[in-house]
């Protein structure tokens, strides 16, 4: 019967050698900023999540209250901020997609910031 051979490397050593992931892709291992809880906006201010997924009453109310709109397509990798006079339009576009079953469908969460702003984050799960 042959001899086991040892392993060169433990299984410890293996893992310290491998890179962190880098993109945006969930496959690599980075989350959404549903998901991650904290989203970053295009003026660089940081945005907390407050409460979510938020049911179609409560998206639509912020849809008209809020500060800040924004769809993140692709399961959040493509922020789409949404003008104020563009919120209506965006909100008959997902509002019948919010929560559906199939694929393709809109989650709403509500995100804040440190000086008391409120962000409306749509995020798309495809």
């Amino acid at each position: 019967m042959p001899k086991k051979r040892t392993p060169d490397k433990n299984f410890a050593d293996v893992v310290a050698s491998l890179e962190t992931p880098g993109g945006s892709d969930p496959a690599d291992g980075l989350l959404s900023p549903a998901s991650a809880g904290e989203l970053v906006d295009a003026e660089g201010r940081l945005w907390t999540r407050e409460r979510g997924p938020l049911d179609a009453r409560l998206a639509r109310r912020l849809v008209r209250g809020a500060d800040e709109m924004i769809i993140g397509e692709g399961a959040g990798e493509v922020l789409r901020p949404v003008p104020a006079d563009g919120r209506e339009e965006a909100w008959a576009l997902i509002k019948d997609a919010l929560e559906a079953p199939e694929s393709g469908t809109y989650r709403a969460y509500d995100f804040r910031s440190e000086d008391g702003r409120v962000l409306l984050y749509v995020e798309e799960f495809c």
